[in-house]
């Protein structure tokens, strides 16, 4: 009897062992996901207020004559954004691809940096027709670089730690599978060499 609470003694200690990494993942997974959706709102934030300059652009600088892409005819600043649809006028709307029960830090920076990627191409657009007709260019006292050079990193980290682990893992479930085949056999012999006396 004190054999086989010694014996779940380990197993436990063991599933202790192998649980605790995967707790600390957890752990940053959830901060991940965090900061990600604190960097999407706050790029929300920001193109919201590219839109609002770019409509107050318009209402002064709308009738100056741009050259809306390269080699074209030039047109007014109103028709450039016309041609362009709602697209540097709307709010940008991007469905994130990751469920919330999904977990999945990888999903999340993909999901931010396309949000970043659209926002940067059209703060781009926007401004390179804003220069084109002489109007203030938007400019915003935050820079998300470094948030999402961080973010990056963070995703990096949890990739390595994450397989650092799962390695770690499945080394002690076979290092466990060959002790229970060695104490089964051990087990055996000792019953047959018993059983021989």
């Amino acid at each position: 009897m004190p054999r086989i609470l010694i014996v779940i003694c380990l197993i436990l200690a063991g599933s202790a062992c192998l649980t605790w990494p995967g707790m600390a993942l957890d752990s940053e997974t959830e901060q991940i996901e965090e900061t990600a959706r604190d960097i999407r709102l706050r790029i929300s934030e920001l193109d919201r207020e590219l839109k609002e300059h770019l409509r107050k652009a318009l209402e002064e600088y709308g009738d100056r004559p741009v050259e809306c892409t390269p080699g074209e005819a030039r047109k007014s600043l109103s028709d450039c954004i016309d041609d362009n649809g709602d697209e540097l006028t709307h709010p940008t709307l991007t469905i994130a691809k990751t469920a919330k029960q999904d977990e999945d830090p990888l999903g999340d920076l993909a999901d931010t940096e396309e949000r970043f990627a659209l926002f940067t191409e059209q703060l781009n657009k926007t401004n390179d027709l804003l220069a084109g007709a002489g109007a203030p260019l938007y400019r915003s006292g935050f820079d998300l670089t470094p948030e999402m050079d961080q973010l990056r990193r963070n995703v990096i980290v949890y990739v390595e730690r994450k397989q650092s682990n799962d390695l770690r893992t499945e080394q002690a479930l076979l290092i466990a599978t060959v002790a229970i085949i060695l104490v089964a056999i051990f087990a055996l012999i000792i019953a047959a060499i018993r059983r021989i006396r």
